[in-house]
């Protein structure tokens, strides 16, 4: 059996604190944030710089950054945060209508999802993007095989969804639905 390695990724994440959990010694265990988007638990790491407990009241604006695990047998996010900022109410209000990270579509390009077709389905992407006018809000990446050769061409669309033996003609449906 094959073992699925998390895909890691950074996150920056601004938006109110609702809960948080301190555990022994003051220290912040887990934050429970909202967004206009949606609601995240953030376990924060062990660090001499997470002594903000006392200052942190739930209402209050957070800028969260730190990295974000994948864990795709499990089609689930973690996330672990490793700086915490306390904003100011207007500058958090701006931070969060200025800046949102690109979308990624994750396109297999092993070499059986090569041989099926998985070229022609990125530039199907590329080119339905560019119709619909997102292309500068979404990124298309290649990646190595996904470990799915016998259900190639494989991709992941936005919200971790995972399709397989995709067609061309399904493009279009795939981005309207995700995009």
């Amino acid at each position: 059996m094959v073992a699925i390695q998390p895909l890691v990724a950074e996150f920056n994440i601004v938006g109110r604190l609702e809960d948080l959990t301190i555990g022994s010694k003051g220290r912040i265990k887990y934050l429970s944030l909202s967004t206009p988007e949606t609601d995240y638990l953030i376990s924060v790491a062990k660090s001499p710089q997470n002594l903000l407990g006392e200052h942190l009241k739930p209402g209050c604006h957070l800028k969260v950054t730190g990295m974000r695990k994948y864990k795709l047998h499990q089609a689930e996010v973690e996330y672990k945060a490793y700086k915490i900022e306390l904003l100011l109410e207007q500058s958090a209000t701006k931070t969060a209508i200025a800046k949102k990270a690109p979308v990624k579509i994750l396109v297999c390009q092993g070499s059986s999802c090569a041989k099926r077709g998985s070229q022609t389905i990125c530039k199907l992407l590329q080119t339905e993007l560019n119709t619909k006018g997102i292309a500068s809000e979404v990124e298309i990446k290649s990646t190595g095989c996904m470990k799915q050769c016998k259900q190639a061409p494989c991709l992941i669309m936005p919200g971790r969804n995972s399709y397989s033996r995709v067609q061309p003609q399904q493009v279009s449906k795939l981005v309207s639905k995700h995009c």
